[in-house]
């Protein structure tokens, strides 16, 4: 089995489930052995073919005695294609192919039966977990018999969901993760055409071209490419030919566009004139380009309904709790909530207040109010968000940050996040005994969070600022650098010599960042004496200047420019001019992927700024309100645990939103959902709590 790179983000994130199946499933085999799990789908398999083949002999016959168009016939056919459904479902239960191609493209190093025995021994385990804590329900905490409905109700519904769920996110993960790597991939597609051509324009060689591929792109593609290569030396197919269309079927099952390409890059091996080579690798790049644009499109129009969903399901649904909560007491329906068996409460004077709830029944209720807005609610909005991201085309990579001098050292980061984080959470004390006022008292619950959120923001804001910036640097070389390429290639293919071409464009293009790479790859040469290749790619150890541009699309384009320019000006021609149209229209496709998914992040960025906050800020007010006026009676959330629970759920959300928008805008980089967490975090909370004490101020002059 081909395996991703140790090193890469996704052989990471999945060596949980290889360790979890191969633990587990190596610990349950003998309570689900697979060896008799095969014998009852082998004896199911002969079973059904026996009823088939009974079928077909009952067809047969129908033929022969009544019309097409008779019932009994038509019953019969139906039930030959029912039959034939079954055994080819028992079939693939079987033979696993499915599933083993899954694993190897995933990268997971287990069996299916590991998967098999892991999944049903999770479903049982979290059963007989569940069905104690239901058992413990009824026995121990209402000892004479008086279970409490709600609790009960959540247990059962636990009890009869949460097994089957655990049971089929562990069955299904690797047909997810693979079908995860497949889309991200789709944008490494035109990548790996065009490191092929590239090669191919240089020296028509196939072996050189994947060789060349494989070294450049990242993940499983990068995988299988080497696999082309290792399948040749391991005698597995007799040439590098019919290992690459082998490749080619591989990956066209789910692509055809990149299965064209391939196709087209091998026909180009068999051209004998330059003009059909030519023509056969333009078609290869225009092949794979234009069928990455057609998906990236229809992602993009396919995003409104699903971006609406998770906005109404897992934003605005808590919002509309959480304020119709104090709603619901306002209009005289809090008796039916606290008091379900319908008993006399409330007085005739004051039909609002409500009896004093026992401390069972509002622990209770505490604890449901916030299991249900800060673990069900946050959790099911992650889950859908990662499945809109996971049919997001990866496209352009961003490109690695290059070392710079941090503002302070990691570990003085967190101390003064932490510092900081604690004075302001600090302020809850004597906010609770009244010392900031009368208006803060109320609400001191929410100094807490706002001390989280600011820590965790100036954290953000120390650590991967300056690195950000550095990395600001690099995503406008790699924007630039297309032209730039185009310009010196042109240039070259006129007849000047590198040097002098480079020169020239940096003239060409003073004051950006390509001007001031080529600046210091010519200052470098004149001062060392050093070859172009040295100074840019640097000796063994890699001390060129590439180490402060760490851009590997620059890498791969200097790389094939220095090539070019060992085989002449015409070369240079035939080779870069292409490769920088074909770079600028790459970034294109990603711009325009961008473009278009704008509208759909400046909303969501906008709720959990500005939006979420006011809103959730007005109902906390507004619950404090409701304490004033049932006086004599209680609110089924305590006052202290509404505020914590909507501003632990502002964190949340605000977390939930940057991870969606950051997939959306950039595929899910990490340093720039840590940017935007470190900008949005603390000013969202901050908002949140200064409408709360705007809320507190109005709502305290009205009863005044």
């Amino acid at each position: 089995m081909a395996e991703l790179h140790p090193s890469s983000p996704d052989a990471l994130s999945t060596g949980w489930y290889s360790s979890l199946c191969r633990s587990v499933g190596g610990s349950f085999q003998g309570l689900f052995p697979p060896a008799k799990r095969a014998s009852r789908l082998q004896a199911r398999y002969e079973q059904v073919r026996l009823q088939l083949r009974e079928a077909e002999g009952a067809v047969t016959r129908a033929e022969a005695t009544e019309s097409r168009r008779s019932v009994r016939l038509r019953q019969a056919e139906r039930k030959v294609h029912g039959l034939q459904r079954k055994l080819d479902a028992i079939d693939r239960l079987l033979k696993r192919v499915e599933l083993r191609r899954e694993l190897y493209f995933a990268g997971l190093d287990v069996t299916p039966d590991e998967i098999h025995t892991t999944a049903l021994a999770v479903f049982l385990v979290s059963f007989l977990m569940l069905a104690a804590l239901l058992g413990t329900e009824f026995g121990l905490s209402n000892p004479f018999g008086m279970v409490d409905p709600i609790s009960t109700t959540i247990t059962v519904i636990a009890l009869a969901i949460l097994p089957l769920l655990l049971f089929l996110y562990i069955y299904n993960y690797p047909q997810w993760t693979a079908g995860r790597l497949r889309v991200q991939t789709l944008g490494r597609a035109p990548e790996a055409v065009h490191y092929m051509v590239m090669s191919m324009r240089l020296n028509p060689s196939l072996d050189r071209a994947v060789r060349f591929a494989a070294e450049n792109v990242e993940g499983p593609l990068s995988s299988s490419l080497r696999k082309v290569l290792w399948d040749v030396h391991t005698r597995n197919h007799p040439s590098i030919e019919q290992s690459f269309m082998a490749f080619a079927e591989e990956w066209g099952h789910w692509n055809e566009d990149f299965k064209r390409s391939l196709y087209s890059i091998r026909m180009a091996t068999l051209e004998r004139t330059d003009e059909g080579l030519a023509k056969n690798l333009e078609k290869a790049l225009d092949s794979v380009l234009q069928g990455t644009k057609k998906k990236i499109e229809n992602f993009a129009a396919g995003l409104q309904s699903p971006t609406t969903v998770l906005f109404g399901l897992g934003v605005l649904l808590p919002m509309i709790i959480g304020a119709m909560l104090p709603m619901i007491f306002l209009a005289g329906l809090g008796n039916a909530i606290s008091n379900p068996g319908g008993l006399s409460s409330g007085t005739a004077g004051n039909p609002l207040q409500t009896t004093t709830l026992s401390t069972n029944d509002q622990l209770i209720a505490n604890i449901g109010f916030a299991l249900l807005l800060d673990i069900a609610f946050p959790i099911g909005a992650l889950a859908y968000a990662s499945s809109i991201l996971a049919k997001r085309p990866g496209t352009v990579v961003p490109p690695e940050a290059p070392e710079v001098e941090p503002i302070f050292s990691p570990t003085v980061n967190l101390l003064l996040a932490f510092v900081i984080a604690s004075g302001i959470g600090a302020l809850a004390y004597p906010a609770v005994l009244g010392y900031l006022g009368a208006l803060v008292q109320p609400a001191w619950e929410l100094l807490p969070v706002l001390g989280f959120a600011v820590g965790v923001s100036v954290y953000f804001v120390l650590d991967v600022w300056p690195r950000n910036h550095a990395r600001k640097a690099m995503e406008r070389l790699e924007a630039e650098f297309p032209d730039a390429l185009f310009q010196v290639g042109n240039r070259m293919a006129e007849g000047l010599p590198l040097e002098r071409a480079l020169d020239r464009t940096a003239d060409a293009m003073s004051g950006t960042e390509t001007s001031t790479f080529f600046r210091r790859i010519l200052h470098a040469m004149r001062v060392t004496g050093q070859t172009p290749e040295q100074v840019i790619f640097g000796g063994p150890h890699g001390q060129g200047l590439l180490r402060i541009y760490p851009s590997r699309m620059v890498a791969v384009s200097m790389r094939a420019l220095l090539e070019a320019v060992t085989k002449g000006p015409e070369a240079v021609g035939h080779t870069i001019v292409p490769m920088a149209q074909y770079l600028k229209e790459l970034r294109d496709v990603d711009q325009s992927l961008r473009t278009a998914l704008k509208p759909t992040v400046s909303m969501m960025n906008g709720t959990a700024i500005v939006f979420s906050p006011l809103v959730l800020g007005m109902t906390g007010a507004l619950y404090v309100l409701l304490s004033t006026v049932l006086a004599g009676g209680s609110l089924i959330v305590s006052i202290p645990v509404f505020m914590l629970v909507i501003g632990i759920y502002l964190v949340e959300m605000v977390t939930v939103i940057s991870f969606f928008t950051v997939g959306v805008d950039r595929g899910g980089d990490s340093t720039s959902l840590r940017v935007q967490l470190g900008m949005f975090l603390g000013l969202s909370v901050a908002i949140f709590v200064a409408a709360a004490m705007l809320g507190l101020y109005v709502v305290t002059s009205s009863v005044v």
